[in-house]
Formats: structure tokens, C-alpha cells, sequence
């Protein structure tokens, strides 16, 4: 600091000597006129700016390092403290411009604390009734975050309604985009059918242990033989039965037949069914 204004002594010197050496009797000529001009514009200089090497004044110094680097001062955090503890005991009066303060004209606060600070805003105004301002911050938080959600442990359902209703209305104007829901990856890991489902006919247990052919097949073939055995015991009941001794006729016998035929071919495809059961799916 001392070498500074010696520095600054010696420049101040020279311009003096400079001064008197330009300086005549005779009245000044242009190209004097011109260097005492410049002699004075240069005293000025020096007067007002110092000489160089001299460190800048403290108050300067002092003013770069208070300003706080933004969402990163203790007392914004502070601030956003009270205003979150004001919120969550309802006291909204309160609440409501401690909010704003951390968030107009431009948030003091980092990205994290901004999008909480503009939840706890809106639905403060929700809560005292000003349903149109709390649409605008909702809105201003899903500009910026348009996943949000609100808790609805924490929020009554009909605001969480009227969220996800505004939520709707910007996607389909085209504020925001909607969110991707991602589906759950379908389960590849093959159980067994229930056990019980093998006891039962027409193919069940076949479809059950993902046979679709075998499955069809008895399915089918059932279906024929119990319509040809209903189909000729309606006859025979028609046509009446006759007395103890009588003859079995045609149609009895198609009947009587086509019935076992059903019963044989559903136990061996229960069978089949049960014995497939512990085999890997196809």
C-alpha cells in the first residue's frame, strides 16, 4: 500500500513538471493549447483513479463478498424453515407471504425448495379460499415439474382432484406434456394351474396345463358324445318306455353307448390332465 502512493506521488510530480515546462509567456499557440489540455485530462485521471497497483477500495471488497450465491444463504434457509413450519400448522395468513417472499420477483431458493415452497403456496391459498391463485402456482409447479404429485396423505381429496384436473387440462392444451406411465413387466415365471381344476371335464385341465391341443381334442369329443346320448334320450323318452323283458332297441343302445363313451373318454382326460400337472408349462 505504501510502494501505491509513492507511486502515485511520483506520477502526480511528473505531470506537475510536464504542466510547467509547456507553460509560456507568449501567448499559448494550438499545439499548446492542445498539450495543456491533455495535461489536465491526464491530473484527472490520476486524481480520480488512483495509481495503478493500488488495491481496490475496501467498501468494493466488502460488497463482492456479502453477496450471497442464490438458495444458498443461511437466512434463506432459515426463512424457508419458518415459512414450511407456518405451513404445516396452518397457520396460512402467516405462511402465504413467507412463500412468496422466498419466491417473487425471482426465487431465492435452490430448485428443491422452490417446487416445495410453490406446493405449500398453493394449496395455502387453496385452503383460505383463493382457489384461482392456487391454480396459478400449482400451474407454475408442473411448468416446471410436470410429474408432480401431491400426498393425499396430507392434502384432502378434493384438492388432489382439483390438481390432477389441472394437471389434465395443460396436457391437452399443450402447457405440459403428460407423463409416461411405464407398464410393470408382464410375470414370466410359469406356475402350475390349481390342482383341482384337473378333475374337470372337457378339456379343462388340458387348457389349464397350457395344452390347447389336447385340450380341444377331449373338448370336442365330449361335446359330440354327450349331445348323441342327449340327443337319443329324448328320442327314447318320446317314444316311451317299454315294460320289464322288452327288447333294447337301436336307439336305447346308441344312448346307452354314446353315454359311456362320454364318462370313459372325461376320466382319461382327467387322468392325463393330473398326470401333466407337475410338467413345465408350455
Amino acid at each position: 500500500m505504501a510502494t501505491g502512493k509513492k507511486q502515485f506521488l511520483a506520477n502526480a510530480t511528473r505531470c506537475l513538471t510536464i504542466a510547467r515546462m509547456v507553460e509560456r509567456p507568449d501567448p499559448p499557440s494550438a499545439v499548446q493549447k492542445v498539450s495543456h489540455a491533455l495535461v489536465r485530462v491526464t491530473l484527472v485521471l490520476l486524481v480520480f483513479h488512483g495509481p495503478s497497483g493500488v488495491a481496490a477500495p475496501p467498501t468494493q471488497t466488502a460488497a463482492v463478498g456479502v453477496a450471497p450465491a442464490a438458495g444458498g444463504g443461511s437466512d434463506t434457509k432459515a426463512t424457508f424453515e419458518e415459512a414450511a413450519n407456518s405451513f404445516k400448522y396452518q397457520d396460512f395468513d402467516n405462511a402465504v407471504p413467507q412463500l412468496r417472499a422466498l419466491l417473487y420477483p425471482t426465487p431465492r431458493v435452490d430448485r428443491r425448495r422452490e417446487w416445495q415452497a410453490r406446493e405449500y403456496l398453493g394449496a395455502s391459498l387453496w385452503w383460505v379460499g383463493s382457489k384461482n391463485e392456487a391454480n396459478d402456482e400449482f400451474t407454475a409447479l408442473l411448468v416446471r415439474d410436470s410429474g408432480h404429485k401431491l400426498d393425499p396423505a396430507v392434502y384432502p381429496p378434493k384438492m388432489v382432484a382439483d390438481f390432477e384436473h389441472l394437471r389434465d387440462n395443460l396436457v391437452r392444451l399443450g402447457v405440459i406434456k403428460g407423463v409416461v406411465q411405464i407398464p410393470d413387466p408382464p410375470d414370466d415365471t410359469a406356475h402350475p394351474p390349481p390342482y383341482g381344476l384337473m378333475f374337470m371335464p372337457f378339456g379343462v385341465g388340458q387348457f389349464a396345463n397350457r395344452s390347447p391341443g389336447k385340450g380341444t381334442a377331449f373338448l370336442v369329443t365330449e361335446a359330440l358324445l354327450a349331445g348323441v346320448s342327449a340327443t337319443f334320450y329324448y328320442i327314447n323318452q318320446r317314444d316311451g318306455l317299454k315294460g320289464p323283458g322288452h327288447m333294447t332297441t337301436v336307439n336305447e343302445a346308441t344312448q346307452l353307448s354314446a353315454g359311456g363313451a362320454f364318462f370313459a373318454v372325461a376320466i382319461v382326460g382327467i387322468i392325463e390332465a393330473a398326470v401333466s400337472w407337475n410338467a413345465t408349462p408350455k
